[in-house]
C-alpha cells in the first residue's frame, strides 16, 4: 500500500498528501532529460566526426588510386620503352 498513490474514497482521484516527493519526482525526471539530451548531443558529436573521418578516408583512398595509376602507365611507359630500345639495340649492333 504505501508504494502507490493513496485514493480519496469520495473523488477517487490521486490526493497529493506528499508534495515534496512530487517535487523530488520532478527533479529526478528533469535530470534524466538533461542526461538523455546530454546522450543525444554526444552520439551526434561521435557520429559528425565518424562521418568527417570516414569523408577523409575516401579522399585518401581517392588520391592513393591516382596515385597508383599515374605509377602503372610510368612503368608501362618505362617497360614499353627500354623493351623497344633493347630489341633495336640488339637488332642493328654490329
Amino acid at each position: 500500500m504505501g508504494n502507490g498513490p493513496v485514493y480519496d474514497s469520495d473523488t477517487l482521484s490521486p490526493s497529493h498528501t506528499h508534495p515534496s516527493t512530487h517535487d523530488s519526482t520532478k527533479k529526478l525526471l528533469r535530470k534524466i532529460c538533461e542526461l538523455l539530451e546530454l546522450r543525444l548531443h554526444l552520439e551526434e558529436e561521435r557520429r559528425y566526426e565518424s562521418d568527417k573521418e570516414d569523408e577523409i578516408n575516401r579522399d585518401w583512398q581517392l588520391a592513393a588510386a591516382v596515385l597508383d595509376r599515374i605509377c602503372a602507365v610510368l612503368f608501362a611507359v618505362i617497360f614499353i620503352g627500354g623493351t623497344v630500345i633493347f630489341f633495336v639495340v640488339f637488332a642493328f649492333h654490329p
